[in-house]
């Protein structure tokens, strides 16, 4: 797929396909049906297209479906943000509850 970007050879996704999606991934991970990597990933894959899709302009879409595309991508990119974050938090709670496991007890009477 690459190569043929590379190539000059245009894409055929549309602004509209690429929104729904972007919207859908954001879901997935909502729902932590889909890890932040991976999500991150999409969202990589996803940007490199609509960068195509907008430069190319190969199917007539206004203003307001560009605008929309990149707001279902900046709404990815929060939610993948917060995705990482909630993940960051379990890990720093972990990490706490480890190591009070292997603190000694103070013993009250000495």
């Amino acid at each position: 797929m690459e190569n043929e970007a590379e190539l000059g050879v245009s894409t055929q996704t549309t602004a509209a396909g690429l929104t729904r999606l972007a919207a859908g991934i954001g879901e997935l991970l909502h729902d932590k049906s889909i890890d932040s990597r991976f999500g991150a990933k999409l969202l990589k894959r996803l940007d490199k297209e609509a960068r195509l899709v907008i430069e190319n302009r190969l199917e007539p879409f206004s203003s307001d479906d560009e605008l929309a595309l990149k707001n279902a991508l900046g709404q990815l990119q929060r939610a993948l943000q917060q995705s990482e974050a909630g993940l960051l938090v379990q890990t720093m709670a972990k990490l706490r509850s480890n190591d009070e496991k292997r603190r000694p007890k103070k013993n009250p009477g000495t």
